[in-house]
């Protein structure tokens, strides 16, 4: 059995010597960010994709309707029209406005339907 031992301590030796070194080091990468959940990815670019319709679409009923006495961006004040970029209205103001008109300004209520009116409303609150 001395034998054995003799033959089977460096062995466990060189084993444990293996064990002890340490492998080269790879270079450190940052972690990655988490991805977030399909559901939160579509439904973010379809509101953003929704928002921007709206937008476009209300950029084009203003065009229409409303720059020639607000003006393209809404400083103009041909007619006694107020300067929109300095307006302190919200929506709610801003859609009483364009439905029931003041002053020179006429009402849209029958000339534009209600989602219309309300996108014509979001493309003027960019103008401020």
């Amino acid at each position: 059995m001395p034998r054995l031992f003799r033959f089977a301590t460096p062995l466990w030796a060189s084993v444990l010597l293996y064990g002890c070194t340490s492998a080269p080091e790879a270079p450190a990468t940052p972690p990655l960010p988490p991805i977030p959940p399909v559901e939160a990815v579509t439904e973010g670019a379809v509101a953003a994709g929704a928002e921007a319709a709206v937008l476009a679409a209300g950029q084009a009923l203003f065009a229409q309707n409303c720059a020639l006495c607000h003006g393209a961006n809404g400083k103009r004040g041909l007619n006694g029209a107020h300067d929109l970029t300095k307006s302190n209205l919200n929506a709610t103001g801003r859609t009483y406005m364009v439905v029931n008109g003041l002053g020179q300004m006429p009402a849209f209520k029958g000339q534009l339907s209600d989602e219309q009116i309300a996108q014509v409303v979001a493309y003027s609150l960019t103008l401020q």
